[in-house]
């Protein structure tokens, strides 16, 4: 197993001579009261077979996280992609390799179980979930901790990506008395004993572990931040001498990749000047009553109906 020392804004992890140190939180990093098994911490660390981040989390809760997906439990398992991808080229131990997980598809999901509850019938594919966090930070997808804990404690399906079939089987849902509200696969019944303090710890290395796209249910580019619409007025706190000059919207963005609408205004408060096309991306101004700081509202509408504001700054000092 490759082993990933960790450096993350001061901290230090370090694995020599079987000794783990571990620095005191800074910059960020948060301490619990509950006290972890220090050799499951050590061994957790070690066996994470990805770069962590741990920025505003407990060391010690995510490396015990860790010793519970990768030593106690079997995670990866049935929340990589399958058996043919789960392992790096030339780390299959069932080959006589020494294990080296393959990192393109840890606990990325997309393992198909197969047909549910057996390939006798038009039954839904049952597929493993993404489990790693989204450009939020928080683990599977996005979740928060109480959700997270709520989901691996009950087994109710947030995706509902397997309803109980209303009628004949289409592939799509899966037979009564399966209750398609619920994870199937999943062993929930079993997580809904574990305690506060090793469910947060699970909950902390899910969230510490590289984002990876795809899975059942996951947007597309999962781990780049959304696009939000915005506006961009320019230019910015610029000195003219010319009695006209054209303003730029152009750097505004849409969240849906639509065309936008624009509208240039003058606010109160501001010198009067003429907008010329003031209903697109660059219009001109003429100034006409004199020298003086001028300010240009900028506003975007998306196809959605969704605004966002923004002002460029004009000192005119011509005349």
């Amino acid at each position: 197993m490759k082993r990933f020392p960790v450096t993350v804004s001061g901290l230090l992890i370090a694995f020599a001579a079987g000794a783990l140190f571990i620095a005191p939180a800074v910059n960020g990093q948060t301490t619990t009261t509950t006290t972890y098994d220090q050799a499951k911490v050590l061994l957790g660390m070690q066996i994470a077979p990805v770069p962590l981040n741990l920025t505003g989390k407990d060391p010690n809760s995510v490396g015990f996280g860790s010793y519970l997906v990768n030593a106690n439990g079997d995670c990866n398992g049935c929340h990589s992609a399958g058996p043919a991808t789960q392992f790096a080229n030339g780390g299959n131990p069932f080959q006589g390799q020494k294990t080296v997980v393959n990192p393109a598809t840890y606990l990325g999901g997309g393992r198909d179980f197969g047909p549910f509850p057996n390939a006798n019938g038009n039954f839904a594919h049952i597929i493993s979930r993404n489990l790693t966090p989204d450009y939020t930070g928080m683990a599977a997808g996005g979740m928060t901790y109480d959700k997270f804990a709520l989901v691996m404690r009950t087994g109710v399906d947030m995706d509902h990506q397997h309803p109980t079939c209303s009628g004949p089987p289409d592939g799509t849902c899966i037979p009564a008395p399966f209750n398609g509200d619920l994870l199937q696969v999943m062993p929930w019944p079993t997580f809904q004993n574990v305690n506060d303090a090793d469910m947060h710890a699970l909950y902390d290395y899910l969230s510490s572990i590289p984002c990876l796209e795809g899975g059942p249910g996951e947007p597309t580019n999962r781990c780049t931040t959304p696009v939000q619409t915005s506006a961009v007025a320019a230019p910015k706190n610029v000195t003219v001498v010319a009695s006209q000059i054209q303003l730029d919207g152009s750097m505004s963005t849409s969240s849906d990749g639509k065309p936008l609408t624009y509208l240039w205004t003058t606010p109160p408060g501001s010198p009067s000047a003429a907008i010329l096309n003031g209903n697109t991306v660059n219009p001109s101004v003429q100034f006409a009553t004199g020298r003086g700081l001028y300010t240009f509202l900028l506003t975007v509408t998306d196809s959605s109906g969704k605004s966002s504001t923004d002002v460029a700054t004009v000192n005119f000092v011509g005349y």
